[in-house]
């Protein structure tokens, strides 16, 4: 199995261990957006404390408090610079700044993702190109049928490679994306909230 890779890969000249470069790229980018994600997506446990405490009910908010200025979590230091400063007449503008670049904290990985996806099939493109240029530069030659079949298989094999990384790239930005809309359309609708009620905390 290593053998026929090793040969894939020589098949594909020059063009094969670039792709496969950047197929681990693309491993590495989606498992760090992951992680990342994983240790910002925090939002939701402050989520059903403010549901108690936008009631109005002293104990709920004093809970949400408590809870807020205890936390490690990255969403709670966003959350805090609320409560310290709700009498400031411009908070709305610099929760928002602090909310965007939060945010952008949770697109991690994302705009690697994106380069990768786009570049790997111009790479298999490319090969193709060049595939037909060793077909075209050995006809009249002696050994012109080996030439040829090499070129088709350096053609076929870079495309191949080349859209196999495009396409788990795109599924996995796009389902990214997605996720982090959602994601973001929640915590702002959580900040929105709060700050109309901040009087109360």
């Amino acid at each position: 199995m290593q053998q026929q890779f090793i040969q894939f890969l020589d098949a594909c000249y020059p063009f094969g261990y670039p792709l496969l470069c950047c197929s681990i790229f693309l491993l590495a980018a989606i498992l760090y957006h992951l992680i990342n994600r994983s240790s910002t997506r925090d939002f939701t446990h402050f989520l059903p404390l403010w549901q108690r405490a936008r009631e109005g009910n002293a104990e709920s908010i004093a809970a949400f408090r408590a809870q807020v200025m205890q936390s490690h979590k990255p969403i709670a230091k966003e959350l805090r610079f609320l409560i310290e400063n709700k009498d400031n007449q411009a908070l709305d503008k610099q929760v928002e700044a602090h909310l965007s670049l939060y945010i952008d904290r949770e697109r991690a990985g994302l705009a690697l993702i994106s380069l990768i996806s786009n570049i790997s099939p111009m790479l298999g493109i490319l090969g193709t190109a060049w595939g037909l240029v060793d077909i075209f530069g050995v006809f009249g030659s002696a050994d012109a049928q080996m030439g040829i079949a090499m070129g088709i298989s350096k053609a076929l094999y870079t495309t191949i490679f080349g859209i196999a990384i495009a396409v788990p790239g795109i599924i996995a930005l796009t389902i990214f994306e997605r996720s982090l809309e959602q994601r973001a359309t929640r915590i702002i609708a959580l900040f929105t909230d709060i700050i109309a009620k901040r009087s109360s905390l």
